[in-house]
């Protein structure tokens, strides 16, 4: 029997009734004109009403340089952010605010462009529109907290609210001016804890998107924060801080978990401190100590941290257990039962040191799963082709552009390879899948790209994401399982 055929007209039918002609045949309606961005979107935060731009490229909307507290200036030098004054009229929110405080000992990190200033609580948003209710990703960058800003192009959140998701990138207080932990500072403070003022810029900011992001069209319900290096170390300090409660439904962490050496204890902590007062030419631990500390330019205060570290390139402030803002280390946290357990997206790249970046993320994995929570563990195995990035391989900070969706690095030194376009669409699919449904399998995903694993202790499941994107069992047990023997000589939780 021969299939049923439209009879042909003896003359060429209009480009219009071949249309109509096709809406009778599919049952659907006339395709309906995309309506146009608005050239000035305007969105009334809690402070006062804001006015982005659109980017017309990616058909989205784009609000830069939102400030989410007030200036940590003056009197307001380390001490907790504190709440932003309202303002009067319209607020231009279409560049960039100014990035926090800090040099610049990463060839790959210029802050310079946006400027750098003690006022730099600022934080940016990517949506496709004002309406709906999409889940949030909100990036913490990295940078050893002491460099980094989240305006860096390598986090413009285009791509990923591309695919369904509302994007968050936020700036927080780095090296000295955040993590400055002394006991004049404690002595002022009501719960007698200095020094995690950049942990707690991040938890203003997601306080912030708890109240607003609904206003950009984002479900404050489904908040996933994910973050790279110090930012993966942050996320790990926000699930082990009860300050951060209810303020994130999941998380990602990227070669960083906050566990081991990257959080201090409080008395290594207030000696650093003490030793850069010093080197600045202030002694005592009373309140007059803490004012003449405030009344410091900050270039001095950086200057004099580079002197006290050696060289520009090493950080010694970190977040520190001050018994408020991290009551407990974070491991400790999760074992004791006060972490904010979620699911979690945690893994490294295969050519990082793996006793800090690789065995801590299994051990992760396997401290979440066996609190209630999924985890799914990666690692990063992208190798550029060139003789050059053969030898540097995986390398530490390499996957980020290709989360955000990018289609390939964009430092030319980096280089190539013919599957990165693939990499970065199946790596930013994963993460907004699992911020959508805390399932890096669902929608975008689902059909497109392999099934990733829950992670299981029993056979190290996990994803390899590179020239392959292939699920694995058996992440290089007989290393972790070595590093995780030393981690336990040393106090650190490895299950």
């Amino acid at each position: 029997m021969k299939s049923a055929q439209l009879p042909l007209s003896r003359h060429r039918p209009s480009a219009l009734a071949l249309a109509a002609a096709a809406g009778v045949i599919c049952g659907c309606s006339p395709a309906v004109p995309t309506p146009p961005l608005p050239a000035a979107p305007r969105v009334t935060v809690d402070a006062g009403i804001l006015e982005g731009r659109a980017d017309s490229a990616h058909r989205l909307l784009v609000f830069a340089g939102v400030p989410y507290a007030a200036p940590p200036v003056g009197d307001l030098r380390w001490r907790p952010p504190q709440p932003l004054p309202s303002w009067q009229g319209v607020r231009s929110a279409k560049q960039l605010g100014h990035n926090c405080m800090q040099l610049q000992p990463y060839g790959d990190i210029d802050p310079f462009a946006a400027g750098v200033s003690e006022d730099c609580l600022y934080l940016n948003v990517w949506t496709q529109s004002l309406s709906g209710s999409r889940p949030v990703m909100v990036w913490i960058h990295g940078g050893g907290f002491f460099a980094g800003f989240g305006g860096e192009e390598r986090h413009n959140g285009a791509v990923l609210a591309g695919k369904g998701v509302v994007v968050v990138t936020i700036n927080y207080r780095l090296g000295a001016l955040g993590f400055f932990a002394h006991p004049a500072l404690a002595a002022e403070s009501p719960q007698h804890a200095s020094g995690n003022y950049g942990l707690l810029d991040q938890v203003a900011a997601l306080d912030w998107v708890r109240r607003n992001i609904a206003r950009f069209g984002g479900d404050p319900s489904r908040v996933t924060i994910f973050g790279e290096s110090a930012g993966g170390m942050s996320v790990g300090a926000l699930i082990g801080s009860p300050l951060a409660k209810g303020l994130f439904a999941r998380a990602i962490l990227e070669s960083g978990t906050g566990t081991g050496g990257a959080v201090a204890r409080t008395d290594s902590a207030q000696a650093t401190g003490m030793r850069v007062a010093s080197a600045l030419g202030v002694t005592g631990t009373d309140a007059a100590a803490a004012s003449r500390l405030r009344a410091l330019p900050a270039d001095s205060v950086l200057a004099t941290t580079v002197r006290v570290a050696g060289n520009i390139g090493t950080p010694i402030f970190w977040p520190s257990i001050d018994g408020y803002v991290l009551p407990h280390p974070v491991d400790s946290a999760i074992v004791l039962g006060t972490a904010n357990i979620v699911p979690v997206i945690v893994g490294s790249n295969a050519d990082e040191p793996q006793s800090i970046f690789g065995a801590p993320s299994r051990a992760f994995a396997r401290l979440i799963t066996a609190h209630g929570a999924p985890a799914y563990l990666y690692q990063f195995t992208r190798v550029a082709a060139d003789s050059v990035n053969a030898k540097r391989g995986a390398y530490h900070s390499a996957e980020i552009v290709f989360v955000f969706g990018r289609s390939h690095p964009l430092d030319p030194g980096a280089g190539s390879t013919p599957y990165d376009s693939m990499l970065a669409d199946a790596m930013s699919d994963y993460w907004a899948a699992f911020a959508t449904s805390g399932d890096p399998n669902g929608p975008p995903t689902a059909g497109k790209w392999p099934r990733w694993p829950v992670y299981d202790p029993a056979t190290d499941a996990y994803m390899e994401l590179g020239k392959q994107i292939v699920a694995r069992r058996d992440i290089r047990k007989a290393l972790y399982d070595s590093l995780d023997v030393q981690a336990r000589a040393r106090g650190e939780v490895r299950p």
